[in-house]
């Protein structure tokens, strides 16, 4: 099986939750911490400053499609970024993902 830690973009705090909250539901995600503070990037040409958040998150390699098709779906950003990096855990992280998710 594969594992991966999720990193999920959205604009405000309330957007954030609201995608946590439509994962959690579907069963598609562990679930975890919204974090936000000051960011950066490049957006349509030119440099935008912000206040930005992202979910942390867990799944498995099961659920990595219906979880970029729910972010997009839920998601207020025109361009809901969502990133999937492999990771080992240790054997009781594992299991509870797996117990979680089923």
């Amino acid at each position: 099986m594969r594992y991966y830690q999720v990193l999920i973009s959205a604009e405000t705090p309330a957007q954030a939750q609201t995608l946590l909250a439509a994962l959690l539901d579907k069963k598609l995600i562990l679930g975890g911490p919204i974090i936000s503070g000051p960011a950066q990037f490049w957006w349509k040409d030119k440099i935008t400053a912000m206040d930005y958040c992202y979910l942390i998150t867990y799944t498995t390699g099961r659920f990595k499609q219906q979880v970029i098709d729910e972010c997009e779906r839920v998601s207020a950003e025109e361009i809901p970024m969502i990133s999937f990096i492999p990771f080992e855990g240790n054997a009781k992280l594992l299991k509870l993902i797996d117990e979680t998710l089923g």
